[in-house]
């Protein structure tokens, strides 16, 4: 009997340029479920670029990962340029804690200081943390959820929040750190100009000069 596609005939899906990526996740989904396939094709562990080749869903990889022990689904703070693993994109240090915050510096393969994350907690318990990413030469990147009081939607619903109430407040504003953050999507800015947006699984890159190695770093750790 047979269930989709012989992954043996079926070539590995070829990698694109990591500078000229729009759009991205962590995946180790290849090639997805479709007309002629039944079951997903796996591969490595990769920052990986949604397509559509033909009647397929594909997934090309751009920055790889090492590969973890099986049920880890953590990755390394290390990305790499090609899939034998020979040449480092980019990687991120240890966590530097400032008070509450935490700082992360990213470098590049040679080992030079590309710039910067922060993650900052917030300053009200019915809100989440912030993100900063500092690239040299350009405004500080703010990323911000849409309940923010910095996001102009936010904003509203704060205002909105004080005439419903502290309790109907506390109800409309909560996104609870170890509930269901599916809906947990920010909007990432700078100098004014909309740079990004970001879902727990998906990041869409509008600015073209905004450095993909910085964003890939954001991916790896994760919106915790």
């Amino acid at each position: 009997m047979v269930f989709g596609r012989n992954r043996s005939i079926e070539p590995p899906v070829p990698a694109v340029d990591w500078r000229d990526v729009e759009e991205f996740k962590i995946d180790t989904v290849e090639r997805d479920i479709g007309p002629n396939r039944k079951r997903p094709v796996v591969g490595q562990n990769a920052v990986r670029v949604p397509q559509r080749v033909g009647q397929d869903r594909v997934n090309a990889p751009c920055a790889f990962f090492r590969p973890r022990t099986a049920g880890v689904r953590t990755v390394d703070h290390v990305l790499y340029e090609d899939q034998g693993l020979q040449r480092i994109l980019c990687s991120i240090g240890d966590p530097i804690f400032v008070g509450r915050e935490r700082h992360y510096r990213v470098h590049d393969g040679q080992g030079r200081d590309i710039g910067g994350i922060r993650r900052i907690p917030p300053s009200n318990q019915l809100l989440r943390h912030t993100w900063r990413i500092e690239q040299p030469g350009h405004p500080e990147i703010t990323g911000l959820n849409k309940w923010s009081t910095l996001n102009p939607l936010g904003a509203a619903a704060h205002a909105a929040g004080k005439v419903l109430g502290g309790l109907a407040m506390a109800v409309f504003m909560s996104e609870p750190e170890g509930g269901d953050q599916r809906d947990r999507t920010l909007s990432w800015g700078a100098g004014g100009e909309m740079v990004m947006e970001s879902n727990d699984y998906m990041f869409n890159i509008k600015a073209p000069w905004l450095d993909r190695r910085l964003v890939f770093a954001v991916a790896v750790l994760g919106d915790r």
